[in-house]
């Protein structure tokens, strides 16, 4: 009786482990997913490729073969089970902001759920493996440290669960069975191999695990040659889909040149941003450590001790890929996810296994969870601090932005250059039909159209001041589109370059004067104003170093339902003794609930004058709105913003 119920304990006492750790998992990865990490241009072209799948029914966009399809084939599917994005409804008349994070949300508890699965995979690979105090550690080290990563819509990301079932099938032959299960034996031989199989379908890389899934299956099965033989033939069969299925459309030689480019891009000339050039694993490595720091150093210091203990099973995992990464040149940072479960578990041995040598079994057992329960604080306080913040409303912002102006213009011919991030919805969610381009211009290729529109983001910086050919070309395309172009600042640090339109000299536009004698405009919190002619003075008095906000506002409704607002045209200037203050105007519905409809950060312009031109919701026809400028300061002086033309620009031409 007695071992019976300490097999009871164990079981029971792992699965407490197990559920601490999934419960901590569905916290980190499906809490406020929108909000943190930054959208990438990745997720954006994931996204994309998998919206190309529902709409085209075909996994191939355009010529160039760059990644095999199972990344967007498993996207598009799940997305097309959810009724993606149908179900949604999303508008690009009524409230496009709230369309553009729910058409973003989506993936990104895919992705999260995807996470989580991981999270659980990691735990039961390193529970067969080794134990379950190895286990509880790899699983809250992978939960806690890999969130960056693990959120963002990466096809390492939605690689790496198929990489671990096949890692899990595995290590999962060597639990012990009776003969009567050999047929089982060979079906989790096969469903191993398929697993690794999708996982090279999904990215060429995965090939590296190869060696260590061979090994396991080698070793879990009596060192039986045939079962390897068995486990390859999906592992090489499934990947040949993606060159056979260019052989059948008759492109088997753009295949061929899309793979060179890959193995090849960093001595490519399309590799036009200059610290792309810089990108080595070395690099990648950096990179990581800046973001988890104490995983690096201990996962590989955990390397170092399972070189010693001769420990093939994180060797195996580590080394190849590390070589293949090595020789390819071009590494991103996350080109490495894959390698992240082996450094949590890597991490996981170092930890027990330095703790074994403390003579004292009182001090020895728990000082592995004090390790980890300290390192899993520490990270769940900057992980909470990081899931508070609205890293991603400037994107959504200026997406919407983008959205909603290419819907008001969707008869005029438009070429759109920006990254995947603001073209996705307009072209495969409204199927707004114009030309999109990335910020990687080929050298010969031009905007087709005479109206160009740009988001200026930080990718499309880097392109832009680049010193190659590709640099140039773009230079010149900026040049010539935004000379008399209207520039709209969007929010934060990215703007929108409108294509031409001069509202000035427009015989199709009209104004509205929010400032005149029939506007009459109001204070409070400490604000002081002053209106006379076409100017409108504001000032903020503050004596303490405590934050406040002051505000103007006016409380207005614009009656003309055939006609739509297009701008809001600002002259302004402000000026503060602290140049942390920060200037901003609003419009709000004038309702009881006080819901904010439009918002932007007015640029800071040390008293000169400055113009800015906003393009405004469509909603705002014959609406009570509440106009606001906002004051933002911490800092003890006056603070002043001179308005000297603030005009609602009205389009009559649609």
């Amino acid at each position: 009786m007695k071992p019976r119920r300490r097999w009871a304990d164990v079981i029971q006492r792992s699965s407490f482990l197990l559920a601490i750790t999934l419960i901590l998992s569905v916290f980190i990865y499906l809490w406020n997913p929108l909000e943190f990490p930054h959208l990438r241009y990745d997720e954006g072209t994931y996204i994309g490729r998998a919206m190309h799948v529902l709409v085209t029914k075909s996994p191939q966009e355009g010529t160039f073969y760059d990644h095999p399809y199972l990344g967007q084939l498993f996207l598009a599917g799940i997305l097309f089970i959810t009724g993606y994005p149908d179900s949604l409804q999303p508008s690009a008349d009524g409230n496009v902001v709230q369309s553009v994070k729910m058409l973003w949300l989506v993936p990104r508890v895919l992705i999260g759920i995807i996470a989580v699965l991981d999270t659980f995979l990691v735990y039961k690979i390193s529970e067969r493996r080794y134990n379950s105090k190895v286990a509880f550690i790899a699983g809250i080290l992978f939960a806690v440290m890999s969130m960056s990563f693990l959120r963002t819509i990466f096809l390492e990301s939605l690689q790496l669960p198929l990489l671990l079932l096949s890692i899990f099938l595995a290590v999962y032959l060597g639990v012990p069975r009776n003969k009567d299960y050999k047929g089982m034996t060979m079906s989790i031989t096969l469903l191993s191999g398929v697993f690794m199989g999708l996982a090279i379908f999904t990215k060429i890389p995965a090939f590296t695990m190869i060696p260590l899934v061979g090994f396991l299956v080698f070793t879990n099965s009596n060192k039986n040659i045939k079962m390897i033989g068995l486990w390859l033939i999906p592992v090489i069969l499934i990947p040949l889909i993606w060159p056979g299925y260019s052989l059948i459309r008759g492109e088997f030689g753009d295949w061929w040149v899309g793979v060179f480019w890959q193995t090849h891009r960093q001595m490519d000339w399309l590799n036009f941003i200059e610290i792309n050039r810089q990108l080595s694993l070395t690099t990648a490595i950096v990179s990581i450590f800046d973001q988890m720091p104490v995983l690096v150093v201990l996962g590989l210091a955990g390397l170092v001790f399972a070189t010693i203990r001769k420990d093939f099973f994180l060797l195996l995992w580590i080394g190849p890929f590390f070589v293949f990464l090595y020789f390819i040149g071009f590494v991103r940072d996350f080109h490495l996810i894959p390698l992240v479960p082996a450094l949590c578990i890597s991490s996981s041995r170092l930890i027990e296994g330095l703790s074994n040598i403390i003579p004292y079994a009182k001090i020895r057992k728990p000082v592995p969870f004090i390790i980890v329960s300290v390192i899993a604080i520490i990270g769940l306080t900057n992980i909470i601090t990081l899931l508070t913040v609205n890293n991603n409303d400037e994107i959504v912002a200026n997406s919407a932005l983008v959205a909603r102006y290419l819907q008001d213009n969707k008869n005029d011919n438009i070429s759109m250059i920006s990254n995947h991030v603001y073209s996705w919805i307009p072209k495969y969610v409204f199927y707004l039909d114009n030309e999109y381009l990335i910020p990687e211009v080929y050298v010969g290729q031009k905007p087709k159209n005479e109206k160009v529109l740009m988001v200026v983001d930080q990718p499309f910086r880097n392109i832009l001041y680049g010193s190659d050919a590709v640099g140039e070309h773009l230079r010149k395309i900026y040049d010539k589109y935004s000379m008399n172009g209207t520039i709209v600042d969007g929010i934060g640090a990215d703007k929108v370059v409108l294509p031409k339109y001069s509202p000035s000299v427009s015989d199709d536009a009209h104004t509205v004067n929010l400032i005149d004698s029939q506007h009459v405009w109001k204070t409070k919190r400490k604000t002081i104003i002053s209106q006379t002619g076409a100017d409108l003075d504001i000032l903020v008095k503050t004596d303490k170093g405590k934050k406040i906000t002051g505000i103007a506002f006016l409380e207005t409704q614009i009656k003309n339902l055939e006609e739509r607002p297009l701008l809001l045209s600002l002259d302004y200037a402000s000026k503060s003794p602290d140049s942390n203050t920060k200037y901003f105007i609003e419009i709000r519905y004038n309702k009881s609930q006080d819901i904010r409809i439009f918002k932007h950060e007015l640029k800071d312009t040390s008293g000169g004058l400055t113009h800015g031109l906003f393009l405004l919701p469509n909603d705002l026809v014959d609406t009570p709105v509440k106009f606001r400028f906002d004051t933002v300061t911490s800092s003890s002086g006056n603070h002043t913003l001179n308005v000297k033309t603030a005009n609602i620009i009205f389009d009559l031409s649609q």
